[in-house]
């Protein structure tokens, strides 16, 4: 039941969020969406962590992939842990959140959603987190973010028992060379896109 109604709060989030769409200025960008208050609560009341990011395409690009790739000090452990293919027209939203269950807060649910004028589509996977793990997460800084392969959007970061500090602007635009970044952090999960012509 519980997950019934997260998946309808995420719907119903999704297709309010759709409506208030902000106009991004560039073609083949994104760009993390600027919220009212009123959907700041919305988000907050339904998940614990969460990421928006409006998208602008030209036609050429008819699908985006969306993913969660998961480190461990600093090494790849997991390779898109969630995977989204999903089609797309033109211009829409990626929602990133995480919710814990209420009955057991160790478990926590990965969401990732699109909207865009054909519909929403949304994958969710459970995730076990100790409940001794401090928390940092971060967003893709840049203004406007041009669609480039396998973009990074966003991270969450746990660790028990270091001190934490987010991730620099560096991390996101050339993470293959920033995995020091994270070699302190237990666990992280970032959260990937790619938009495709295909």
């Amino acid at each position: 039941m519980k997950r019934i109604l997260i998946v309808i709060s995420l719907a119903l989030l999704v297709v309010c969020l759709g409506a208030c769409n902000k106009e991004i200025q560039s073609t083949n960008t994104l760009a993390e969406a600027k919220l009212t208050d009123k959907e700041k609560f919305l988000l907050s009341s339904t998940s614990d962590k969460s990421f928006v990011f409006d998208y602008k395409v030209d036609k050429k690009y008819k699908q985006v992939s969306l993913w969660v790739d998961k480190y461990e000090f600093g090494k790849l452990v997991e390779e898109k842990l969630n995977n989204m293919l999903t089609e797309i027209d033109g211009t829409g939203m990626i929602i990133f959140s995480t919710s814990q269950t209420i009955a057991e807060q160790k478990e926590s649910t990965i969401n990732i959603s699109v909207n865009n004028y054909n519909g929403f589509s949304t994958i969710r996977t459970q995730l076990i987190i100790p409940k001794v793990m401090q928390s940092t997460w971060g967003s893709n800084p840049s203004e406007y973010i041009p669609i480039a392969d396998k973009m990074v959007l966003a991270s969450i970061c746990y660790s028990n028992g270091h001190g934490m500090s987010s991730l620099t602007n560096d991390f996101y635009s050339d993470i293959d060379n920033r995995l020091y970044e994270i070699k302190d952090y237990d666990v992280v999960y970032v959260l990937r896109a790619e938009f495709l012509d295909k």
